[in-house]
């Protein structure tokens, strides 16, 4: 790190291969403790979190869209989430939710959950599959 600032390009950095979509860890090259920040790129038909319609029993979440658009599903409701738009989902079952794209485009998310400590457990309530048959 440099005096006072430190720039990290996460296309100069492998991505995480055990994760959907595309996605950067970049807490740990910041030396960030107090939440964890990710940058993800999701092609048409990926999802943000390899646990499907979820919830953190104790962390909170929201994702920042920086480019393109995805659809966002929470408990009783869906919507489109567009370029610039940030949404902030509750630790707790009234925080499920399930961030995806069905669009023909890539979008680019930066995603931050907070306790870091708070990532597991994770509760997976239904599969991308199951939700989307109940939906359409």
């Amino acid at each position: 790190m440099s005096e006072g600032w430190q720039r990290v390009r996460p296309s100069e950095s492998d991505p995480r291969d055990d994760k959907p979509g595309t996605r950067w860890e970049l807490s740990p090259k910041l030396d960030i403790e107090p939440f964890n920040l990710n940058v993800a790129v999701l092609e048409p038909g990926e999802r943000l979190s390899q646990s499907h319609f979820h919830y953190h029993h104790d962390q909170a979440e929201l994702i920042h869209v920086a480019a393109g658009r995805c659809r966002v599903e929470v408990a009783d409701d869906r919507f489109i989430a567009e370029q610039g738009d940030t949404v902030r989902f509750d630790a707790g079952p009234e925080g499920v939710h399930l961030v995806h794209n069905p669009f023909d485009e890539p979008c680019r998310i930066v995603a931050m959950g907070w306790p870091p400590s708070g990532r597991h457990p994770v509760e997976t309530v239904k599969t991308i599959g199951e939700l989307l048959d109940e939906r359409e």
